[in-house]
């Protein structure tokens, strides 16, 4: 299970060229093919510009995923997961 925060770092809106290959957003995959992964739709689009930190509850697994307010920002992303082993 992720759970998905979000780090507001400036309050103006993204002003870079939009990648006009992506105009109803990105699904971000840094899972590399993993047998196990954990996916979450992430807040569209970002409300200006900062981070989406998610946390893996499972395996405690931390990524940041940088947003703009823009049609380009990421919409959902995948991450590979490795449960943790149990203490004896």
């Amino acid at each position: 299970m992720l759970t998905v925060t979000w780090v507001q770092t400036d309050w103006r809106k993204g002003a870079g060229k939009v990648n006009p290959l992506c105009p109803k957003g990105i699904e971000v995959d840094v899972s590399g093919g993993a047998k196990h992964t954990c996916s979450a739709e992430l807040p569209y689009p970002a409300p200006c510009i900062g981070y989406y930190l998610v946390v893996c509850e499972r395996c405690g697994l931390k990524v940041g995923v940088t947003a703009a307010s823009r049609v380009d920002d990421p919409r959902s992303i995948r991450v590979a997961c490795k449960p943790r082993k149990k203490e004896h």
